[in-house]
């Protein structure tokens, strides 16, 4: 429990402070894949209010007060949260698809929230369209860079659960515990 520990600490706090590294490309984050390595390790009821509570203090930080958006936000973060549970795996393809399904809700909770809650757009549906059109891009690196990171965290994942599995096999047969790191 103490490695699972350090390493969902280790997300934890890479994700925080990649906040705060300004980049030329929007919307590149490790919190999507945060969020996936703390629902495979610790499930739903720890992941929600510390993923929520590392975007708050954040962009309290990087703003210097809570913005009127922040709740569209946390809306997105939510769906994302609750998309990757809904997804959670021990494969590959679990973790890759919730990133990219995750990275598609937060995309489209924020973006409708976006059009219903302010007048930056015409209220119609052509209006919706040209909201969404809008955050293609953010979509885009989104996806880009969530799609990399998903495979940093099978592989975390993976290392973690196989080291364990090997130290139990070990221990049954009066073997040492192997360390993974």
């Amino acid at each position: 429990m103490k490695k699972k520990r350090i390493i969902a600490l280790f997300f934890v706090v890479i994700a925080f402070l990649t906040r705060f590294i300004p980049l030329k490309l929007p919307n590149i984050e490790f919190i999507s894949s945060t969020i996936s390595i703390l629902i495979l390790f610790f499930g739903l009821k720890i992941t929600l209010p510390l993923i929520l509570s590392i975007v708050l203090i954040s962009d309290v930080i990087l703003t210097g007060k809570l913005q009127s958006w922040e709740l569209i936000v946390i809306f997105g973060w939510s769906a994302v949260i609750l998309t990757q549970w809904h997804l959670r795996g021990k494969k590959l393809i679990n973790t890759f698809l919730m990133q990219a399904i995750g990275t598609i809700a937060f995309y489209l909770v924020t973006n409708s929230l976006v059009f219903l809650a302010y007048s930056f757009y015409q209220r119609n549906f052509s209006g919706y369209i040209t909201c969404l059109l809008a955050g293609i891009p953010f979509v885009r690196n989104q996806l880009i860079f969530n799609g990399i990171f998903s495979f940093v965290v099978y592989k975390t994942y993976q290392l973690f659960y196989d080291t364990e599995n090997i130290n139990i096999k070990l221990q049954e047969h009066g073997g040492e515990p192997q360390k993974p790191f």
